[in-house]
This record gives structure tokens, sequence and C-alpha cells, in this order.
């Protein structure tokens, strides 16, 4: 397994490659808010050991492309959340689509093509999936299909409900062409999709994934897609717990799936 930083076109990228043979496939890993593409260099190395092309990105205003330090974005997100969390989602999926393009050329592979994020991350894996049907799989923990999270409340603090404010002509532009949940019609595909949800959790509640898996349940060409409760746990609980990750990324480069199309709870 080797690492290697590049850039692709404007956008900075982690590979991880296997040792020894070629690559099974690509997954694209995506961090959350305030978060790097070295963030989760240990999970990209295991999915490298694994046989996977594995690949992490900054997403806009992140990492190598931080415009301010990483609590300031997040006090910014937090005070104006459609103005400033709008352009740095839909611009994320835009890149990714990129990124996978590049990838696979630079590496010569057919797929297949996973993806998987926390938090503001897995909003993007999720919303790549539907402009992208490359992706075949993804995983996302602790995120939402709906961008207006609605009943959204500060990390922590289950009574502040945030005032999300208005977005910007661009903003809104982007989440009425990326949102996945306006988009349902986008992921009836051969595709299969794990969204993991804190039951506590009220920065990102977990009603939209289930909202989404019911809507993807019905009508023709269903996808396979869980929604797995986690009983007690926050979005902080949800973001941090070793275990939880491990199990999604299991799952994302696990065996196929098919025929699964009602959410579960674990």
């Amino acid at each position: 397994m080797t690492g290697l930083s590049r850039r692709v076109g404007d956008v900075p990228v982690l590979e991880c490659l296997p040792a020894g043979a070629p690559a099974r496939g690509l997954v694209i890993w995506i961090p959350p808010l305030g978060g790097d593409k070295e963030r989760y260099t240990d999970r990209l190395e295991e999915l490298a050991r694994r046989g996977f092309l594995a690949v992490g990105i900054d997403p806009r205003r992140h990492g190598e492309r931080a415009d301010r330090p990483a609590d300031a974005l997040f006090d910014q997100v937090m005070t104006s959340f459609r103005t400033t969390m709008w352009p740095i989602l839909g611009g994320t999926v835009l890149d990714a689509a990129e990124v996978i393009d590049a990838e696979l050329a630079i590496h010569g592979l057919g797929g297949p093509v996973l993806a998987g994020g926390v938090s503001m991350g897995g909003d993007i894996a999720v919303a790549l999936a539907g402009i992208d049907p490359r992706v075949s799989r993804v995983a996302a923990v602790a995120a939402t299909p709906d961008w207006t999270r609605p009943g959204m409340t500060r990390i922590g603090r289950p009574d502040d409900v945030i005032d999300q404010g208005r977005a910007t002509t661009g903003g809104q532009w982007l989440r009425d062409h990326l949102e996945p949940l306006t988009h349902t019609d986008r992921y009836r595909r051969d595709l299969a999709i794990r969204l993991d949800v804190g039951a506590a959790d009220t920065h990102v509640p977990g009603e939209a994934a289930h909202r989404f898996a019911t809507m993807l349940s019905r009508g023709p060409r269903r996808p396979s897609i869980d929604v797995i409760d986690h009983p007690g746990s926050d979005h902080r609980q949800m973001c941090h717990d070793p275990q939880v990750l491990t199990a999604a990324l299991s799952w994302l480069v696990g065996p196929s799936r098919s025929g699964r199309t009602a959410a579960t709870r674990e």
C-alpha cells in the first residue's frame, strides 16, 4: 500500500493504493464539516489493504482549500447555514465527480465506484450518487438527503434550533439541482445505500433518511436502501464512534446486496 497526495484540477486528493495487485475498484471518502482529506488516512489505508484505490478529498473551503481556520468556518456555517453550507455541499459534489473521472483514467480502472462520508461528507456522497451513475454503493454516517435539515439544532444543544437564514442565488441553484430528496428518480437504478443515523441526533435528524427510504421503496426500479438507527446516539457520538464507522466501511466494500428497499432498524 502506498499513499500519494496530488491535485485533480483544483481539488487536493490523498490516494492510498493497494500494493502488488490492480485495484478492485475506487472508493471516494469525504470528511465532515471542518475535516480534511487526511482525517481518515488510517481508514483509507485499510481500504487499500483490502484491494481498493481509496481517495480522500478536501471539500471546498477545507484543508488545502481553506480560507479560514476550521473552527471559524464551522461558526460561519452555524450562523448562516444556507448561505455558507449549500455552496460547499453542491460545489464538492461536482468536484467529487471530476475526481472520479480523473482517478479512473489515471489508474485505468473500470469500476466499481463506491462513495461515503461522515456528516457533511455523507450528504455529499449521497448527492454524488444522484448525479453519477458510476457510483454503485454509498455509505453515509450521520448524514441526510434533505439539505434543509428541518428542525436542525446546535450540536449538543437539542433545544437550540438554528435559524438557517436564506440561500444565495448560487447556493439555491445547487440545492435545486443536486439535493437527493427532491430528485429521488435519479436513485432508481442498481444502487445500494446505507444510512447510519443517530436516534438522538437533532443536528442532522434521521427522519429525512427514513423518508428518503420510504419514497424509494415505492414505484419501479427500487434501489437497495437501509437506514440503520442507533438508539441514544447524538450527532457527536455518531461522528466519533469507531464501531459505527467500521461497520459502514465494511458494508461499503463488502458483498453486493439486492432486493432490500425498506428501512431497517438496529
